[in-house]
């Protein structure tokens, strides 16, 4: 849905002798409602946003078991799910996912999860992943 027709409120709006409540007025609602056009215009990003998106380097098994730490800090109190984005070796770009990689984890309070498994990465090998937590 696109908003149309806002019209922004002017000092003289509201007739002369409400010229200064107007104006006021004015001030407060004007930005407020240029910015709900824009978000309508579908210029919304991460900052307008109730996602995080992170960036962590992780290293499975065969089984897709981290190897080494496997708690996250997710900057997120209310973890929903997980969104893996991109993935590629810290050590070689060209080695990447061999499938879509899913994370599994438990929530262990404070914004922080456990990964239990992680699926489609190779295994052994140290994995950049770009992350969007829920």
């Amino acid at each position: 849905m696109k908003i149309n027709n806002v019209t922004q409120i002017m000092s003289d709006s509201l007739g002369s002798d409400n010229e200064q409540i107007a104006g006021q007025l004015g001030s407060i609602l004007n930005p407020f409602m240029q910015q709900v056009v824009e978000l309508s215009d579908g210029r919304v990003d991460f900052e307008n946003r109730v996602e995080n998106l992170i960036e962590i380097e992780m290293t499975v098994d065969a089984s897709g078991v981290p190897v080494l730490n496997n708690k996250i800090s997710t900057g997120k109190s209310n973890i929903r799910g997980t969104s893996v984005i991109r993935a590629f070796s810290s050590a070689n770009v060209s080695i990447g996912a061999t499938s879509q990689p899913f994370v599994n984890f438990k929530p262990l309070g404070g914004g922080l999860i456990e990964v239990t498994s992680i699926t489609g990465l190779p295994a052994n090998t140290k994995m950049r992943l770009n992350i969007i937590v829920y």
